[in-house]
């Protein structure tokens, strides 16, 4: 008869990992696998609700044509949605690694500072958030900015003029800085990702640098910038994922009014084909973002 061999440590280490993370895998089979094959399938069908329940009918693409040569409103709601990613992501990046750098820096009321800017992420949520909508009658996580507001202290066209910037860098910050409050709203959690990320580099990189007598702008690009290269990625993916998720995306919008007509079909075809193009220029940007930096930087 042979002797069972002893469980090694790492061994009853994966098998109750595998325990506890299996509640998450049938929940992701069943209820996020199987619901995006079936709104995969409804994007080229027809799906029509009555007595007899769901009833399908194959179209193959003419719900893709549909959306891309006969509804007009959709290809300008789809500019509309990747000019604001184009937009709203780097500014979004820049801001937060600003914010981030200020923050982690030791001064008086730094927590209060940090509690401050992640406030937006708090209200917007839970019970909060119903107590602000009751209040403002808007979304929290898309308030608009007045031009008055965001342009009242410094004419920032004036500013534009007298540099002489090309007119799509000129067009670019201007409307980065008509909706920098909302931006600055939604850099909450990047906030926190690069503070997490610069308080994981060693003190003793800044302590040489200082034996060699590198200035705080050359200690940025050349300890803090590449120690933070995966930390910007992480916080890439999320803004990306997050911009394009909004509730006030006018692409999502555009699909579920498909929906609340009941035209199932198309409403499926709409987002579908948005977030495929969506996938494919993250999949650009990340792959330029490792092929450049990542392997530069390690």
């Amino acid at each position: 008869m042979k002797k069972r061999k002893p469980k090694g440590l790492e061994t009853l280490k994966s098998r109750y990992g595998f325990i506890f993370l299996s509640p998450w895998i049938v929940g992701m089979i069943f209820f996020f696998l199987v619901p995006i094959i079936q709104s995969a399938y409804f994007s080229f069908a027809q799906i029509s609700i009555g007595t007899g329940g769901v009833k399908t009918k194959f179209l193959g693409m003419e719900n893709f044509d549909y959306i891309l040569f006969k509804d007009t409103q959709y290809i300008d709601d789809f500019i509309a949605a990747i000019t604001d990613m184009l937009i709203s992501v780097p500014f979004i990046l820049v801001v937060s690694l600003i914010l981030a750098v200020m923050l982690n820096n030791k001064f008086r009321g730094r927590l209060f500072f940090r509690s401050l800017f992640f406030m937006p992420v708090i209200i917007a949520s839970g019970a909060v958030l119903e107590l602000y909508l009751g209040a403002a009658s808007s979304n929290a996580t898309e308030v608009a900015v007045n031009d008055s507001v965001s342009f009242g202290m410094i004419d920032f066209s004036e500013v534009f003029t007298a540099l002489n910037l090309p007119t799509a860098i000129e067009n670019y910050l201007s409307v980065a800085l008509d909706n920098l409050f909302m931006l600055v709203w939604q850099s909450g959690i990047q906030i926190i990702l690069f503070i997490a990320g610069l308080q994981s580099i060693p003190d003793l990189l800044y302590e040489v640098s200082k034996v060699e007598g590198a200035t705080k702008w050359e200690e940025f690009w050349f300890i803090t910038l590449p120690m933070l290269g995966r930390t910007m990625f992480l916080v890439i993916v999320f803004t990306i994922v997050e911009n394009i998720t909004k509730s006030n995306n006018e692409v999502i919008s555009h699909g579920y009014n498909f929906f609340n007509n009941l035209d199932y079909g198309r409403g499926s075809a709409s987002l579908w084909f948005y977030f495929l193009i969506i996938g494919l220029i993250m999949a650009v940007i990340l792959l330029f973002y490792n092929k450049v930096f990542l392997k530069r930087w390690s």
